[in-house]
């Protein structure tokens, strides 16, 4: 009897894997999360990144739920290949603390082990997982090797729990050294045959500097949450593709310029319906005072083709106008000129894009413009958390009007 029973269990899982393959056949893989990669910059990460032999324990907020969800990590930024003995994923409860009966460990390609080559990507093999909406999950790496210079999200508010050797779900996490950035994870999808994303490429203030870390309560956060909660917005993914210091079309900066990223970073990401452009600030303010009228024009004419390339697959596009930062260190008369040229011309788009984000007009001060409100300000370049939360909850009552 009980042969037989195993005979029929195991039957039973190869058949449930069979229909999970003709499940995920076709294109209806959604992002509900997503970050974007960049390299190391060691005056921010000083430290040893290298993970080999270490368990990393990294937290995220998703947007969406579904019931069949995949992983995908990078290491499309490193010149030496990333080995993996295993992946689990969990719900997370507080810190570093999950749920232990909830874990599952992630195949790819029908193994716990993977290997991700230099400059490239990979997603895991597609898992049954309740995934709750707005919920936090623990996604924890087994490092076998990993390069010296890994594939990272730097600014990624979260914190993110190192432990050395192997762990499972019954590992504390407790004595675990702590850094706040994400490693080599890129984005979550959810297989679901109606829902859509929106993709954001922005700067720090979509990345969130100054955001309380681990609260989640960038503006991205807070449009999913009001989208969900007040809109009854419950199909849409959201997906904050920005970083810290990251410029549109000049060099410097953080990470990839906008215009070079905008390819992988965006119209690459699953389920896309929306793209939200909201970048320029650091462009506008590393230029010199005699370069802010082509710089102007520079971005100008970038934002032309992120709209182009967008709209060629059929996408909706909104625009962002570009926030005061009077009392900050990129403020001159000469700067501001090349702001109010650039949200004059964004403006100037409403009928030929889906829609305009006025976070300029939103967050600025009325008897100052050039400067933001003092109660939404963190340094006068960077909103708190409150201007944040207004961002986003202004941004979900434009955008749930236009769904």
């Amino acid at each position: 009897m009980k042969r037989f029973l195993g005979l029929f269990l195991c039957l039973a899982s190869i058949a449930a894997q069979a229909q999970l393959s003709r499940i995920v056949t076709g294109n209806h893989w959604v992002g509900t999360w997503a970050t974007a990669q960049q390299p190391v910059v060691k005056s921010f990460m000083p430290y040893d990144n290298n993970m080999s032999d270490r368990s990393v324990r990294q937290i995220v907020k998703v947007s969406i739920g579904g019931k069949l969800i995949r992983l995908e990590l990078s290491n499309e930024l490193s010149t030496e290949p990333v080995v993996i003995r295993s992946v689990y994923i969990a719900h997370a409860t507080d810190s570093f603390a999950i749920v232990p009966h909830s874990a599952k460990y992630l195949k790819f390609g029908g193994s716990h082990k993977a290997v991700i080559p230099a400059g490239k990507a990979l997603f895991s093999d597609a898992l049954p997982f309740d995934l709750q909406p707005l919920e936090k999950l623990a996604i924890t790496i087994n490092y076998t090797k990993a390069p010296a210079q890994p594939t990272v999200h730097m600014g990624s508010r979260t914190t993110s729990y190192i432990m050395r050797g192997v762990t499972n779900a019954a590992t504390s996490f407790a004595p675990s050294f702590r850094e706040n950035h994400w490693f080599n994870i890129a984005s979550i999808d959810v297989y679901d045959m109606t829902a859509k994303s929106i993709a954001i490429i922005g700067n720090s203030i979509t990345d969130g500097k100054n955001a309380t870390d681990n609260a989640n309560n960038r503006w991205p956060d807070v449009l999913s949450e009001t989208l969900q909660k007040k809109h009854g917005v419950t199909d849409c993914g959201i997906l904050n593709l920005g970083i810290g210091n990251n410029r549109v079309t000049m060099t410097g900066g953080f990470g990839f310029m906008a215009r070079q990223r905008f390819d992988r970073d965006i119209l690459s990401q699953r389920g896309v319906h929306t793209v939200i452009v909201f970048e320029g600030v650091n462009d506008i303010g590393a230029a010199g005072n005699g370069g802010s009228e082509a710089v102007a024009n520079d971005l100008i004419r970038a934002y032309e083709e992120m709209i182009r390339k967008a709209k060629e697959r059929n996408l909706r596009v909104f625009l962002g106008t570009i926030t005061p930062f009077k009392g900050a260190g990129y403020y001159s008369i000469f700067h501001e000129a090349a702001r109010q040229t650039v949200n004059q011309w964004i403006r100037a788009q409403r009928g030929k894009v889906d829609g305009i984000l006025d976070f300029d007009e939103l967050l600025r001060d009325p008897s100052d413009p050039a400067r933001l409100q003092k109660q939404w300000q963190s340094d006068w370049l960077h909103p708190n958390p409150e201007g944040y939360r207004a961002m986003g909850t202004y941004a979900a009552e434009v955008i749930a009007h236009s769904l």
